[in-house]
């Protein structure tokens, strides 16, 4: 009889136990109430309901000189069973077979530095550690920070441990992640925010220490500019409908390493507007949470990239990326060169659009780049400026050429990434696939007065070194027209040109008087006047000497017609070229060279913007008649005798 009541008396003295003790061990500034509580020595089992954790309403000076946090919690349920009494009491590590928790609810105001001391620190002093069989908890909610508007916010989580061991052993375990031999987390519904106008939100995650994957579903992250720092700060839009991270090990991370197998993003969406300081390198950003990153593969498809504030601006539609052997840390593999951390990059992409220029627009169809095999590949590449050629000029308020370039492919091998990354280009062969351009000019406004800053000698001077050891072009069209100052429109074309560009490099132990750069071009005048080009530029010469030689065959001087009669009220009415050579001498002073042409039956006629259906009349037909006979060769050489 008499253990029958001190069992019934059990639970009210355990109850009112507990919430003392709270009282004592937090100096009365919280109180803990418990709805129910229920022992079973039987099944060494308890079990709690109705649990409330709050504050102490005249407790409130919590400053940052107290341990202890200022929370709010809740618990619906919590049951311990399988306790080892018999262990507790020779002060043994003492075994429980589960802990579960329902309905958790926990508001957390203000969390002050903590003292590092480990969790098992914290049981009684003659009980030497707990080893809990498995640990669950479901229904969990929490915040952080202020009422109205928390940092932190959790909709929904849950979590199992398997096989804790809280002692000094378990915290030694490397194999064991929080004490447990495995973890499960998941949550839903997260939402972090914080005073540097930054936040991020997770719609699901799921964790497993035991398959070693992470799952993010739904993520969101935005970082906006402080207003504090000025235009200092990035803006940063990333939505992530799908991560996963697989092969997890977690062994290393007592000395700030973490080993990753593989990354997975999918259909990522990144709107950026860098800051006007430079982003500290990805080491130093880890540097105060992990000393060492490897990760054997990324993996990203179908992304999506804007970049705004900066001279290109670009966008990449449908990039796809995967990267090999990625390690961030400050022990670099010399024996193994990497570039962007990784040994080896691949992407393709869909559309990409940039501003490269003002009043200019560069569109990429398709991109394909592969460092380790030093591959790019694009497709479907145009050059496009924004308004007309006189707008053109009349904004920079001089002469200047109206280019659009179209590209259907363009393909560069031997590439050397890792040379690029130190700022050099090196480059085994570039080839130009039927380019098209097209330029116009408009001469009624002025000249620029400034030299001309593309040169061979200033391509020599560039603040870096290139080296393309061979660029082909191959079925190139040049079109060109001209507006006169007075509104004629000519026009000239080049086409079927194929041209080939050897040793273009400004490496002094490549280039030097005796190799220097040659350009080889042949192709058609107008589509009716075979032409051949050689070209030699030594590219460090300091007074800009390079040489060239031409031929043009056989064609008509009826070609010329399209540029001539508009702008230079000039008709080529007969007569044929039979070949024409060209030999020239530039340098910084001036040029020099040969001409020799070989023609027959020429004969001009001088036009009138107001003359009749011929654009002639009677002033013009005498100009011409006198032109045509003392000054006009109409062959050359002489007719024999």
């Amino acid at each position: 009889m008499l253990v029958i009541v001190a069992l019934g008396l059990l639970d009210p003295w355990l109850r009112r136990t507990l919430e003392q003790q709270v009282t004592v061990r937090t100096q009365g500034r919280y109180r803990l109430r418990i709805g129910q509580l229920h022992t079973s020595l039987w099944h060494r089992a308890i079990q709690l309901q109705g649990i409330q954790l709050r504050p102490v309403k005249d407790a409130a000076q919590w400053s940052d000189t107290t341990t202890l946090p200022h929370l709010l919690a809740g618990v619906s349920q919590l049951r311990v069973s399988g306790v080892g009494l018999w262990a507790a009491l020779r002060g043994q590590v003492v075994p429980v077979d589960s802990v579960v928790l329902a309905g958790v609810t926990l508001r957390v105001l203000h969390l002050p530095r903590l003292p590092k001391q480990p969790l098992y620190a914290l049981l009684p002093a003659h009980i030497p550690g707990l080893r809990i069989g498995w640990v669950g908890a479901q229904n969990v909610r929490a915040a952080y920070g202020a009422r109205r508007q928390p940092t932190a916010s959790l909709r929904r989580a849950r979590a199992i441990l398997r096989d804790v061991l809280l002692s000094p052993a378990g915290a030694a375990d490397t194999l064991r992640l929080a004490y447990a031999a495995w973890v499960e987390v998941g949550v839903a519904g997260l939402a972090v925010r914080d005073v540097s106008h930054h936040w991020a939100e997770l719609g699901r995650g799921e964790f497993s220490s035991r398959t070693h994957c992470l799952s993010l579903d739904a993520l969101r992250i935005t970082a906006l500019a402080n207003p504090r720092q000025g235009g200092g700060a990035p803006k940063v839009g990333l939505t992530l409908p799908h991560l996963r991270l697989t092969g997890i090990r977690t062994t290393g991370l007592r000395h700030r390493r973490l080993a990753l197998d593989s990354l997975l993003l999918t259909t990522p969406r990144l709107t950026l507007t860098p800051g006007t300081r430079p982003p500290l390198p990805l080491p130093q950003r880890l540097r105060p949470y992990l000393r060492q990153l490897t990760l054997a593969h990324l993996h990203l498809t179908n992304g999506f990239v804007r970049v705004a504030g900066q001279p290109l601006n670009p966008t990449i539609h449908h990039l796809t990326l995967t990267a090999t052997d990625l390690r961030v840390g400050p022990e670099p593999d010399r024996a193994a060169p990497r570039i962007l951390y990784a040994r080896a990059w691949e992407a393709r992409t869909g559309l990409i659009t940039a501003t490269p220029v003002p009043y200019y627009r560069a569109v990429l169809g398709r991109l394909h780049l592969a460092t380790r095999t030093g591959l790019l590949e694009a497709a479907q590449v145009a050059l496009t400026p924004t308004v007309t050629p006189y707008e053109l000029a009349r904004r920079q308020h001089r002469q200047v050429p109206h280019l659009t370039v179209r590209l259907p492919r363009l393909r560069a091998s031997a590439l050397d990434y890792a040379a690029l990354m130190r700022g050099a280009v090196r480059v085994g062969q570039v080839v130009l696939e039927q380019p098209r351009i097209w330029s116009a000019g408009d001469a009624r406004l002025p000249l620029n007065p400034a030299a001309s800053s593309i040169t061979p000698e200033t391509l020599g001077r560039l603040p870096f070194r290139f080296d393309i050891r061979r660029l082909r072009i191959r079925q190139a069209n040049v079109y060109t027209s001209y507006v006169a100052p007075k509104g004629g429109l000519g026009r000239i074309s080049l086409n079927r040109l194929d041209a080939t560009l050897t040793n273009f490099t400004n490496d002094p132990r490549r280039m030097t008087t005796a190799h220097p750069a040659v350009v080889r071009a042949s192709g058609w005048l107008q589509n009716q006047c075979r032409i051949q080009l050689t070209i030699w530029a030594p590219l460090l010469d300091p007074n800009g000497t390079h040489r060239g030689e031409a031929t043009f065959g056989s064609a008509p001087f009826t070609l010329f017609n399209p540029m001539t009669e508009p702008t230079r009220m000039v008709r080529f009415a007969q007569g044929r070229i039979d070949r024409i050579r060209v030999r020239l001498r530039v340098n910084r002073q001036g040029a020099q060279g040969s001409m020799r042409a070989e023609y027959h039956g020429l004969k001009l006629a001088l036009l009138s913007r107001h003359g009749g259906g011929d654009q002639r009349n009677l002033l013009t037909k005498a100009g011409a008649t006198i032109l045509n006979g003392l000054v006009v060769r109409d062959n050359n050489p002489a007719r024999p005798g």
